[in-house]
């Protein structure tokens, strides 16, 4: 039987068990699937090698990655875990660290100084493998009296970040960030006490459209054609394919404004403006009231030659 991760933890003397942070809890739950899986795991923050002893141990066939910026962290190492030795305020070692290992999960416990963190998210999280986990813990440190002595040269508390890059997960057209960038990759992101767990989408499929195709037809029901027909074009499908979903949907509901809606911005897709002027002005005529469809409609509008 296997041991539990906290027990793990109280054995080899981590401050991340339930008798010190209680983060181990949360691991066992985010990180079960991956214990007998050949993962590589890279930890930041080495200091008496208890949390590599921990990984070695619950990871049974996975490569773990200490790093710190103390060389005598070497001693830790051993035929499962190697160390390297870095600072997290040098943005080419983190970017070499994250193409050399190109790591399944990452656990930020470091300098814990603001600026740190940030920067090694931004540099390490695009070199996480898809469907990677990226975690930061003892985020409670840039909170109350301890807040002013991790911030660094940081303008804003790591949690600050994570709470703007959840907003934008979860409304991307919302807010403007120098993390955008990063957004597309980020699949959800979880909170829990001093820390957060930011997960990575996982690989695409090579062409995501007919193993849906056959159950939309099953169902055969307006508003699920309309939803396939965006779903098409948000992976990048077939315009014309998209196009012919929406125009069954509106032949099953065509009383129904968002449908109309959707041709219009299908047909933009196409180069039509004609034909989405005249779709918008039919969602517009459907539900004048809806703002969305007003603007959709001026913007057009605004398009078309005189």
């Amino acid at each position: 039987m296997d041991e539990s991760l906290d027990a793990i933890g109280i054995l080899e003397g981590t401050d991340k068990s339930s008798i010190g942070h209680g983060y181990l809890r949360h691991y066992d739950r985010i990180l079960r699937h991956l214990r007998h899986e050949p993962i590589t795991l890279l930890e930041i923050g080495v200091f008496r090698g208890a949390s590599l002893r921990v990984w070695s141990r619950y990871f049974d066939r996975a490569k773990i990655v200490g790093v710190d910026i103390k060389p005598e962290c070497r001693q830790y190492a051993d035929s499962r875990c190697e160390v390297e030795i870095g600072s997290q305020a040098d943005p080419q070692f983190l970017d070499a660290l994250g193409r050399k290992w190109r790591p399944d999960v990452i656990i930020d416990d470091g300098s814990h100084q603001a600026d740190h963190v940030i920067l090694t998210f931004r540099k390490l999280f695009p070199h996480l493998r898809e469907a990677g986990i990226y975690i930061v813990e003892d985020l409670h440190l840039h909170s109350g009296p301890f807040g002013r002595q991790y911030r660094g040269s940081s303008d804003i508390a790591p949690v600050d970040l994570f709470l703007q890059i959840t907003r934008l997960v979860s409304c991307p057209e919302d807010t403007i960030s120098p993390d955008r960038h990063l957004i597309h990759g980020i699949d959800s992101v979880e909170y829990f006490y001093g820390g957060v767990a930011v997960r990575k989408k996982p690989a695409a499929e090579t062409d995501p459209v007919p193993p849906r195709r056959p159950l939309v037809e099953a169902a055969n029901k307006a508003e699920l054609w309309a939803s396939f027909a965006m779903y098409i074009l948000r992976v990048g499908g077939d315009v014309d394919e998209a196009l012919a979903c929406i125009r069954r949907a509106i032949a099953q509901e065509p009383r129904a404004a968002v449908n109309h809606y959707h041709l219009s911005q299908i047909l933009q897709r196409k180069g039509d403006l004609a034909g989405a002027l005249t779709a918008a002005r039919e969602a517009v005529r459907l539900d004048p009231g809806f703002e969305v469809f007003q603007v959709e409609l001026a913007k057009l509008e605004g398009k078309m030659p005189r």
